[in-house]
């Protein structure tokens, strides 16, 4: 018999969705049961979909949508993929192996589709993360081996739904932008394996012309992604090894901050301000659910970083800071050709 796997896919606004559900719809080898969580209201699909209303950030709808979800393995997308027809089926083959408790599958850019979105990350000292394949890099086979990953885009996963429960599933206080890698994190420590998967497919429009620049808010870059990876290396680090990368987390945000203010940024340099207020006001959140997750790891931080962190060049960190000031994104440097934007039917 087919594995049974619940698919819970998050939707905030647009047409992206329609070709999302088909996709999903279209899968083999599985028996699926599909949950859309939707901030529109006026929102419909029919073909067994089960349709739940819920404002609020991806990380918030998810755990909403695992209220419902009926089968052990549980695969999130978001409103804006194309899988293929065996993508869900090659997660679930991979989340069987042992001690894997959450997989990972590679992304492709849905305009450009040679070029990667995609291809999972790993830590590095300075509390950043390193993307594997920067978004918009071709796909010549380079990244064709499964693979231990600390994280990589909630845009195409699956995870175990024993192992979900059991760490906390998402926090929705990140709301979106890290909530994957904060989730991934926990399954490290919690004793298993996170893996990349590159069998399965999905087409991703992020950085594509069916993404208007509006989805790409100042809030979601500057706000969102201070407090996002500063909140996350408290939770997650032992405190030896969080020292050095909150130092520099906090050194590199104040002066991007600063930076954006004395360039007339203020929009930018204001929303980093506030990420960083946002955490020295919420220290006692942050720091009680960190007392929960050191409490009950089960890996030393020794063990784990073999395989969740990694030291790339420093060319790697230039072109990334340069990369962000110019689009204002996290996670590529690719400048695709601006067609006029048309969402597909």
């Amino acid at each position: 018999m087919p594995p049974k796997i619940t698919v819970i896919i998050c939707h905030h606004k647009g047409k992206l969705i329609q070709r999302a559900l088909e996709s999903v719809l279209r899968s083999k080898f599985v028996e699926l049961q599909v949950i859309v969580v939707t901030s529109d209201p006026t929102f419909r699909y029919n073909n067994g979909v089960k349709l739940v209303f819920q404002q609020g950030g991806p990380a918030k709808k998810r755990n909403i949508g695992f209220r419902f979800a009926e089968h052990p393995s549980i695969t999130f997308f978001d409103d804006d993929v194309e899988v293929k027809t065996d993508t869900i089926f090659e997660l679930w083959k991979s989340l069987q192996k042992d001690q894997v408790g959450m997989v990972f599958g590679k992304l492709l850019n849905m305009e450009h589709r040679n070029r990667f979105d995609e291809a999972g990350s790993f830590l590095t000292w300075s509390g950043f993360l390193w993307a594997r394949a920067e978004s918009g890099v071709r796909d010549v086979g380079q990244f064709e081996d499964e693979v231990p990953i600390l994280a990589g885009k909630s845009a195409s996963c699956m995870i175990k739904r024993r192992v979900f429960s059991e760490i906390g599933m998402f926090d929705v206080s990140y709301e979106i932008l890290g909530e994957e890698t904060d989730l991934a994190w926990r399954v490290w420590l919690h004793g298993n394996k996170v893996l990349y998967v590159p069998s399965s497919v999905t087409y991703h429009a992020f950085n594509t012309k069916y993404k208007p620049p509006e989805f790409y808010t100042s809030k979601r870059v500057y706000f969102n992604g201070c407090r996002n990876y500063l909140a996350m290396l408290i939770t997650n680090l032992s405190l030896p090894n969080l020292i050095i990368p909150l130092t520099v987390q906090v050194l590199v945000w104040f002066s991007a901050a600063i930076g954006f203010l004395v360039t007339v940024k203020f929009e930018a340099g204001w929303n980093i301000l506030k990420g960083l207020a946002w955490v020295v006001l919420n220290l006692e959140y942050i720091f009680k659910k960190r007392k929960t997750v050191q409490g009950s790891r089960k890996v030393s931080d020794h063990k784990l970083m073999p395989f969740i962190k990694r030291s790339p060049p420093l060319s790697y960190y230039i072109n990334r800071f340069f990369s962000y000031i110019k689009h204002g994104r996290h996670g590529g440097s690719y400048d695709p050709p601006k067609p006029p934007v048309v969402l597909p039917d």
